[in-house]
């Protein structure tokens, strides 16, 4: 059964209920009947299931989903209709089980990172895959060198990993610069071309290597590419001499 409700401030809700007479759904929209405003989905428990914002139809703020005890299930930004940034989810007794980074590339949602965190609210390396940059906020003219830590799960044959960096030398070039990683020297540079705010933008790129059985004499090899985006806004200054 579907009712619309107007209240005394003139929001107007659509609200949907279960046959036991609990409210299943409750949309506020306008006076062209888009969703604008608060959504909310319950149980038929009457627990609260999801909860979020619209403007002009989209969701345009946190989105949080709960289990039918009342405990938080995920939570996160949406943006254009897509997962935005990190998510945080629980298990049903509360605890976080998994941070996951989620970008969009090329129009379609791509998993950035994941930490995986058991029971005691320590990182299962073995099954995360995620790095930590190491950019100061502020960097100089010319070249700067950068850091990061990586953590994969990826158990393979062989491994071949590198850095490539979108970096600006000129308002009119800019360079698509590579720098392959070797025993761990995960280091790699940036280019500060004039002073003032700048956004470094970059890929880590993983090749993998596998070599799987097919039977007691012969064996393929395949080959697979992954990557990680990396993005920080930073300052670029003059050195102190």
């Amino acid at each position: 059964m579907i009712l619309t409700l107007i209240s005394c401030k003139k929001e107007k809700y659509v609200t949907e209920f279960y046959p036991n007479g609990n409210i299943k759904l409750k949309v506020q929209i306008d006076k062209d009947s888009i969703q604008n405003g608060t959504y909310e989905e319950f149980y038929e428990n009457g627990e609260l299931k999801s909860k979020t914002n619209y403007v002009n139809g989209k969701i345009s703020d946190s989105l949080f989903n709960f289990y039918d005890n009342g405990t938080i299930k995920e939570k996160g930004i949406v943006k254009n209709n897509f997962q935005n940034g990190w998510w945080n989810y629980y298990r049903q007794n509360g605890s976080l089980k998994e941070k996951t980074e989620w970008i969009i590339v090329k129009d379609s949602l791509h998993k950035n990172q994941s930490i995986y965190i058991d029971q005691n609210g320590k990182i299962k390396y073995d099954e995360s895959s995620y790095f930590e940059l190491k950019i100061p906020d502020t960097i100089y003219l010319g070249k700067n060198f950068a850091k990061f830590d990586y953590y994969s799960n990826f158990n393979v044959y062989k491994k071949l990993m590198y850095v490539v960096v979108e970096n600006q030398y000129s308002e009119r070039e800019i360079k698509l610069d590579t720098f392959g990683i070797e025993d761990n020297d995960l280091w790699f540079g940036v280019y500060g071309y004039k002073k003032g705010k700048h956004n470094i933008k970059g890929q880590i790129v993983e090749e993998l290597y596998e070599i799987k059985n097919i039977d007691n004499d012969s064996a393929i090899g395949t080959v697979s590419e992954h990557k990680k985006y990396f993005e920080k806004k930073v300052y670029v200054s003059e050195k102190n001499n």
